[in-house]
């Protein structure tokens, strides 16, 4: 299985033609400073983001029908309702950074990348996690099903990541042309500092003028290695990718940023807050001691 997958991020651009506020914030300084933006499922675009069929209850029910105590009956119901309380607790306060299989889905691009206005980043999976507690860490591929899946007690056995996969890893198959790819860290969300050496590379699309893309690598340049464009294939509704050989990317760098990153570890305390925020202000250079 490929270990490299795709983020499609839309620009936008001022009256004077250039990258507005929006872009330069939630798309190019992200590339700059090696962080990404991971949403909680309530802020992702399907409405029907971890639905599931719950038959907690029905195993509950058959498994006590073996214990004859009724003080031990509810202290055991009591311990799996709380069990299921605390994995959908956690589950909404999950982030959850959505990637895709395909550069080169027309949909993709005319959904997520602005219609074509937009550039696609690569990321090599390894050093994009490399830095991630873990314990709260999962990666999955979707699994596009015609039905929510089943929560029981059985998965609830399986603990949190049985249960964030069931939750957060099934959609619709009418969403399978994303073919989505992933990473979930339980109990965080918002910005989460990354390898600088995590981006492989930036696919410009089919409508990204050629000043904007000419400013973006020149502020990207020192953090991503080689730059593509997207191609028609003539008489053909196939998208393709080449490289665009004028932008030579100098080589990946670990640089300070200016960000607090102290303010982004919020459910975590002591050794372990102090360990992540070490990481993110040191630029998760290779030499690092983690």
């Amino acid at each position: 299985m490929s270990n490299h997958y795709f983020k499609y991020k839309a620009l936008s651009l001022t009256p004077k033609g250039e990258l507005d506020d929006r872009s330069m914030r939630h798309v190019v300084e992200p590339i700059i400073d090696s962080y990404c933006y991971l949403p909680t499922r309530e802020k992702l675009n399907d409405p029907n983001e971890g639905i599931f069929k719950n038959q907690i209850q029905a195993g509950i029910n058959a498994f006590l029908q073996g214990v004859m105590g009724l003080g031990e009956r509810n202290e055991i119901a009591t311990t799996v309702y709380d069990l299921a309380r605390q994995i959908g607790q956690s589950t909404d306060k999950s982030g959850v950074f959505s990637l895709s299989k395909t550069v080169t889905d027309e949909l993709m691009w005319a959904h997520y990348a602005g219609s074509h206005c937009g550039l696609a980043i690569e990321y090599n999976l390894d050093q994009l996690i490399r830095f991630s507690p873990r314990h709260h860490l999962h990666c999955f591929a979707v699994e596009y099903v015609e039905e929510p899946p089943i929560l029981n007690m059985y998965r609830l056995q399986g603990g949190a990541s049985e249960a964030v996969r069931a939750m957060l890893g099934h959609k619709s198959p009418r969403w399978s042309y994303e073919e989505e790819f992933r990473v979930v860290l339980e109990n965080m969300h918002g910005l989460i500092p990354h390898d600088y050496r995590a981006i492989k590379s930036i696919t410009f699309g089919l409508k990204v003028p050629q000043q904007i893309r000419t400013s973006i690598y020149d502020v990207t340049k020192h953090k991503v290695q080689e730059y593509y464009e997207i191609c028609k294939a003539p008489n053909s509704y196939v998208l393709g990718r080449r490289p665009l050989e004028e932008f030579i990317g100098e080589g990946p760098k670990g640089e300070a940023s200016g960000i607090d990153w102290s303010t982004h570890f919020q459910y975590f305390d002591g050794e372990e807050k102090e360990r992540l925020v070490r990481i993110a202000r040191s630029r998760l250079t290779h030499t690092l001691k983690i």
